[in-house]
């Protein structure tokens, strides 16, 4: 049988086997309805008010690129440890001969689609215990990511966390690990597999390699060093030529624009509720927590812009939802 998409059954089993750290995640992000947040600088917040979209970049412009590569290394010790890859060849094999090698093959042959053919936006968990983020922002990320302008955009998690399909772009939480922390990890996924093989032995032979490589895809994207853990780093991630479900969309539209003096390819994903679909939530009004100025030089001015930009995209109260971080400038 394929695996039945409308099944939630199906999908809890299909969740417990190939995603169950992304799968814990979500369900605590759910629970404590933590928000989200974007770092940026006020340029690119007053793009993404007018535009009323946001902007996915390539993984090859990422503030470090070698991320993917790190994901890979991680992944690629994993399977080569008979203690995590071998068990798992044991349980995979024991239900389809040959399959944990084509499993690797598959995804060696979609290398490329990472590389050089993925997208992605990160944000951010919002908050702390003692609240002193929701007044400030993170300073580390304000030096990161805002340059002279710092802006964040805090966002309510609705469209992030919806079981939808719509869009073809799916929300992954970060994973800070460094090989040897990563193995534990995997090794979830490989009880996972031995827990419901019996199960699995009646799903067919592809859809199973499938979802095994698309865990693994996400795993290569999502993955980070363990130095970088107080980011709290969520990403929507899209690959145009990929799918968890076997279904692409064509609401992502792609264009060539030149970003810091860069030109390259984006995707536009349009700030645009789906309800037929399940994608809701997700318009600038309803999606817009506040929008927090960092340290800057130009703290005034800016929040007039966005004040006004914010009025014009139609989000109400719009004086109330923009706010002066007041930290100090310190470069």
């Amino acid at each position: 049988m394929q695996m039945d998409w409308e099944n939630p059954d199906m999908v809890k089993m299909y969740k417990e086997i190939f995603f169950p750290c992304a799968s814990e995640k979500m369900d605590n992000l759910r629970r404590a309805n933590i928000k989200f947040s974007h770092y940026t600088s006020a340029e690119n917040a007053l793009n993404i008010i007018s535009g009323k979209s946001v902007w996915l970049r390539n993984t090859n412009v990422m503030n470090d690129f070698s991320e993917v590569q790190h994901g890979h290394e991680c992944i690629r010790a994993a399977w080569d440890d008979p203690s995590v890859g071998g068990r798992l060849k044991s349980a995979l094999n024991s239900v389809w001969a040959g399959t944990f090698d084509k499993i690797w093959e598959t995804f060696q042959e979609s290398d490329s689609l990472r590389g050089l053919d993925s997208y992605m936006i990160s944000i951010s968990e919002h908050g702390n215990s003692d609240n002193r983020e929701e007044l400030y922002g993170r300073l580390s990320m304000w030096r990161a990511y805002g340059g002279s302008t710092n802006v964040a955009f805090v966002f309510n998690n609705s469209p992030f966390i919806n079981e939808s399909d719509a869009l073809n772009a799916y929300t992954s939480p970060v994973l800070y690990a460094d090989i040897e922390t990563f193995k534990p990890q995997f090794l979830r996924v490989v009880e996972g597999v031995e827990k419901y093989k019996h199960i699995l032995s009646y799903v067919d032979r592809e859809a199973v390699i499938h979802s095994f490589v698309s865990a693994l895809h996400f795993a290569a994207l999502s993955t980070k060093h363990p130095g970088f853990w107080e980011e709290r780093e969520w990403r929507v991630i899209y690959t145009p030529k990929f799918s968890l479900t076997g279904k692409f969309s064509d609401k992502i539209k792609s264009s060539i624009r030149c970003v810091s003096g860069v030109p390259q390819r984006i995707y536009t994903l349009n700030l645009e509720n789906y309800p037929d679909e399940g994608h809701i939530g997700a318009t600038l009004p309803e999606l817009l927590e506040e929008v927090i100025i960092g340290p800057t030089a130009y703290p005034w001015p800016i929040y007039d812009a966005i004040v006004e930009e914010l009025n014009r995209a139609g989000v109400p109260n719009a004086e109330k939802k923009v706010r002066v971080s007041a930290i100090p400038l310190r470069r």
